[in-house]
């Protein structure tokens, strides 16, 4: 795959709070996706994303294990993600 690529530097200051530290990113007019390996409530992803939403051409969130919870999905389309991509990692009962 031929993109640019980086990482977030994130610290957890609660159970649901976290502080991003933005790179110096040249993302103007870029559609970008953001990747973490699980999203559960989805605030480290809906503050990554509030963070290069005024740069960003379109903003996808992407992971790999997409528990949701606590009305995440509703979360993260409100800080103004395009869409959410995930895999299927979760048995079903």
């Amino acid at each position: 795959m031929d993109a640019d690529y980086d990482y977030l530097e994130k610290k957890r200051l609660s159970g649901d709070t976290v502080a991003i530290t933005p790179k110096k990113l040249d993302i103007k007019g870029m559609d970008v996706i953001i990747i973490d390996d699980m999203i559960s409530t989805g605030g480290t992803m809906a503050e990554a994303i509030a963070t290069f939403k005024s740069e960003a051409s379109s903003l996808h969130a992407a992971c790999v294990h997409p528990v949701l919870t606590e009305n995440a999905v509703l979360r993260l389309f409100h800080a103004g993600v395009k869409d959410i991509i995930s895999t299927d990692t979760i048995e079903k009962a």
